[in-house]
């Protein structure tokens, strides 16, 4: 059996070097290629339906950098990782920062999508809030962090002061000046943020030569669909944290075993809550004996999420479950 501790050595470098070239193909195929073989070669627009399709593979080779483990060299790592991002477009190091908080804060206040508080928020503003979110809105606020690096740090630590809070939680401001707004980080983030700005404004251009622009924007919306409904789907309606409890709770989702590969079994997302380290080729080892057993369908789970957003009262704590192994409601 694989061993959380020591995940280093199951990396699989030469498949996740293929993956991130195959990645940083598909980025400059959307951007630059496309666009220059189209008045050409027209009936290429189609390549853009399996270059949105393989975005869940795109994001999953990148949550692979996120987590350290797509390369055993730190420097290659994040490199490679900020090649792709940069293409998604959205600063890495803004996403890391994300990804790492929600396994830090999962099912707490700062990380309960589809969770609000009737006595708190009206139920049609909430509705609306939480459709645009689930379909395309998490991928175009990621995007929009390419601007948001620009801003004072002052103006970004007022905006994280109007995020939820819950009782016992470390601050995320302290975190956030620890971790982004050191002169390093800014510098980098903002080096990511212009070379993602020139790719848009070349791709929008060459684009607009063609008078296909059209292909670019639903290319993207697209990527935005398939990035947001996927986020929160391995945790809508499950219990939320209490104090003290563990946050490393997800569910796995059920998919044939060809798909689960393609995705870097990013389905099996309670094993990768209980081993955030290990990569994922090194994922069905972990699982624990039976774990996949009643394990809702893959798509099941994403069209689950259109019941819309769940009052608080309704979803228990954690703490009050007869056991942790919980299954999902309805």
């Amino acid at each position: 059996m694989n061993r959380p501790d020591a995940p280093q050595r199951h990396i699989a470098v030469r498949t996740n070097l293929l993956l991130v070239a195959g990645g940083v193909g598909l980025n400059l195929w959307l951007w630059l290629g496309l666009p220059l073989a189209l008045p050409n070669a027209p009936l290429l627009a189609w390549t853009l339906l399996p270059l949105v399709l393989a975005t869940t593979t795109l994001w999953s080779v990148m949550h692979e950098g996120i987590h350290a483990v797509l390369h055993p060299r730190r420097a290659v790592n994040d490199a490679l990782s900020r090649l792709l991002a940069i293409g998604f477009p959205a600063p890495f190091a803004v996403l890391r920062f994300g990804h790492l908080k929600h396994h830090q804060f999962n099912r707490t206040a700062l990380d309960r999508t589809e969770v609000y508080d009737p006595a708190e928020n009206r139920s049609a503003v909430v509705r609306v809030r939480y459709y645009l979110h689930l379909l395309g809105g998490l991928y175009f606020g990621e995007v929009a962090a390419l601007l948001l690096v620009w801003l004072p740090r002052q103006a970004v630590l007022a905006l994280l002061r109007r995020l939820p809070t819950e009782e016992g939680l470390p601050a995320l401001t302290d975190s956030v000046q620890r971790q982004l707004l050191t002169p390093e980080v800014l510098r980098t983030m903002r080096i990511d943020s212009l070379l993602s700005f020139a790719l848009i404004a070349t791709g929008s251009v060459l684009y607009l030569q063609t008078g296909a622009l059209w292909l670019l924007v639903l290319a993207l919306m697209g990527r935005g669909l398939l990035i947001s409904l996927t986020d929160n789907a391995y945790h809508y309606a499950t219990p939320l944290h209490a104090p003290g409890d563990d946050v490393r709770h997800a569910l796995n989702l059920r998919l044939p075993r060809w798909a689960s590969r393609l995705i870097l079994h990013f389905n099996l997302h309670a094993v990768h809550h209980r081993h955030p380290a290990l990569p994922w080729n090194a994922l069905p080892a972990a699982a624990q004996p039976g774990e996949m057993h009643g394990a809702p369908a893959y798509l099941r789970a994403l069209l689950r999420q259109l019941r819309g957003p769940l009052p608080l009262q309704t979803l228990p704590r954690r703490a009050d479950m007869p056991t942790h192994r919980t299954r999902p409601l309805g």
